[in-house]
């Protein structure tokens, strides 16, 4: 009840401030609020390179990216305890043209944007397993304010950028949004995986960083987040039977998800725990098989071919606490496993099913072609140079 009451009186100052701002006329300025950033960094570029729009950065308290081609100046830290960045970066959303989001923003309920404002969800994934949204089980279980809430910042999201069909529909159910706003021009960020010169440039740093991979296979193990799980002391994997049976041709490694500290000591001549000062996309482009389970992960690295193994070791619990979109054994595009000896046992066979890896990608990004930033940029912005 506490924290409901502080997210209210927030939400009051901040419409108060908004309405205020909200008389002054609309520039051509771009605003992007970013909790991710890769998403954000493409659009930052094209917005940069092809129009003539001002570009205001606000970076929330989850956001760590360090940006390239953004303006100090208007590069903002937008957290409540910053109140001077919180008044400047309330102007800017009520007086900007395009407004750009890549998270839930609870600023956006407090938001009443005017006709000629145009407010774009960049998703921080590119396909979802877990439910969000409304869709969560824990969306369901809140009280009357915050569900009130939640729909008044989904019902700002004009437009909502996806690369398939099926997310689409997702984020129709997620949002209770309507088809109209959906833009069908792919992920920004999916452009990295056709861009042979960046995925080339990643792979050259990560083996200058990373020498010992030299002459071996590599295994991306990137589990997702569990709730109240901020520090992982141990894994669930059996790194121990992994290194026994692969480590002679084969190297792990691990990332943890961004929010989870690393309370654990795995680094060896087997393990490199590249869960902190690496980037995941960059990581893919020398991964040859990804190891996951609940992650968005998959969708974008099916764009390149490469094997997958799932290993939901808590399937059940995972499924009755949290829930998923579709039956998961069924679902993903590789081999299922629930024990290290399986796992083992499906590289050393090779059984990747990768067929089913190229299917899921025909699906999962049909609107991705390389092309997905120029495409959104080109839609939404009228005086966008021709590439």
């Amino acid at each position: 009840m506490v924290r409901e009451a502080a997210i209210n009186l927030y939400l009051a100052i901040t419409k108060v401030i908004f309405n205020l701002f909200r008389s002054l006329p609309v520039q051509e300025k771009t605003v992007m609020i970013a909790s991710f950033g890769d998403n954000i960094q493409y659009v930052l570029d094209e917005v940069h390179a092809r129009t003539s729009s001002k570009i205001v950065l606000l970076k929330d308290s989850r956001c760590n990216y360090a940006f390239r081609n953004a303006d100090d100046r208007n590069t903002i830290r937008f957290v409540p305890v910053n109140i001077p960045g919180s008044i400047r970066g309330l102007y800017h959303l009520a007086t900007a043209r395009h407004i750009f989001v890549d998270n839930y923003q609870v600023v956006l309920a407090s938001c009443d944007f005017r006709e000629g404002q145009t407010c774009v969800q960049l998703w921080h994934a590119d396909g979802a397993v877990k439910l969000f949204g409304f869709k969560d089980k824990a969306t369901i279980e809140r009280t009357p304010s915050a569900q009130k809430r939640f729909k008044q910042v989904y019902e700002n999201f004009h437009k909502v950028v996806v690369s398939s069909d099926d997310m689409g529909w997702i984020f129709e159910e997620a949002f209770d949004i309507s088809h109209e706003n959906l833009l069908k021009t792919g992920m920004p960020r999916t452009d990295f995986f056709y861009n042979e010169d960046k995925m080339q440039r990643a792979a050259d740093k990560l083996h200058r960083q990373l020498p010992h991979l030299a002459g071996r296979q590599v295994i991306l193990y990137a589990p997702t987040f569990r709730e109240g799980r901020f520090k992982v002391d141990e894994l669930r994997l059996n790194i121990r039977n992994l290194k026994k049976g692969l480590s002679e041709d084969h190297h792990l490694l691990l990332k943890l998800h961004p929010a989870v500290t690393s309370g654990g000591r795995w680094d060896d001549d087997f393990v490199t725990d590249v869960s902190h000062g690496f980037d995941i996309f960059e990581l893919l482009a020398i991964t040859d098989i990804l190891v996951t389970d609940y992650s968005s992960i998959p969708f974008e690295f099916a764009i390149l071919g490469r094997p997958m193994i799932f290993y939901p070791y808590d399937l059940e619990e995972y499924v009755s606490t949290r829930g998923i979109w579709f039956d998961y054994e069924t679902f993903v595009p590789g081999p299922v496993v629930y024990h290290s000896s399986e796992m083992i046992d499906v590289i050393r066979r090779e059984a990747f099913r990768l067929e089913k890896v190229l299917l899921f990608d025909e699906t999962w990004n049909k609107y991705a072609d390389g092309r997905s930033t120029e495409k959104l940029i080109t839609r939404l912005y009228k005086d966008a140079a021709p590439r």
